[in-house]
């Protein structure tokens, strides 16, 4: 099939260091069925650079049009785009030192283990409360 970029827009502010990131949104055109598609955006997911079908603009955030980013189509509009991407001045990624990987993995474990964390912090904050209830109906009781 067929794809032809009419119009790209390079986002130029784009932050490297964060695991996803738009990269550009450009409009793409299907000869062979007649269509243009307007909106789709050059992502950066990782390692990868994927193509994402556009987002409509009502309250639900849907697609306008979806596609399998995995998938023949999803490739094919990715390349069309990194193409006109890289034609229009767009950067790649610099390749991370070994202390950028550490940091983004100790981040990653960080976050992991704040999780799990936040879980057995309120077991004890209910456990806590649970025995303040239970001596305060104590000392009620008692006094009368």
């Amino acid at each position: 099939m067929k794809i032809e970029v009419h119009a790209i827009n390079v986002l130029r502010s784009v932050n490297w260091d964060r695991h996803f990131a738009i990269l550009a949104f450009g409009d793409i055109a299907l000869p062979e069925i007649q269509t243009t598609i307007r909106g789709c955006a050059l992502a950066k997911n990782g390692k990868d650079f994927i193509a994402l079908p556009p987002k409509t603009t009502n309250s639900k955030d849907t697609a306008a049009v979806q596609w399998n980013i995995r998938g023949d189509f999803a490739w094919a509009v990715r390349d069309a785009l990194m193409d006109a991407y890289k034609r229009m001045g767009g950067e790649e990624p610099p390749p991370l030192t070994e202390a950028q990987q550490n940091g983004i993995n100790a981040a990653r474990r960080y976050a992991e283990k704040t999780k799990a964390g936040s879980a057995d912090n309120d077991n004890a904050d209910s456990g806590v409360l649970r025995t303040i209830r239970i001596e305060h109906e104590e000392a009620e009781r008692a006094c009368g």
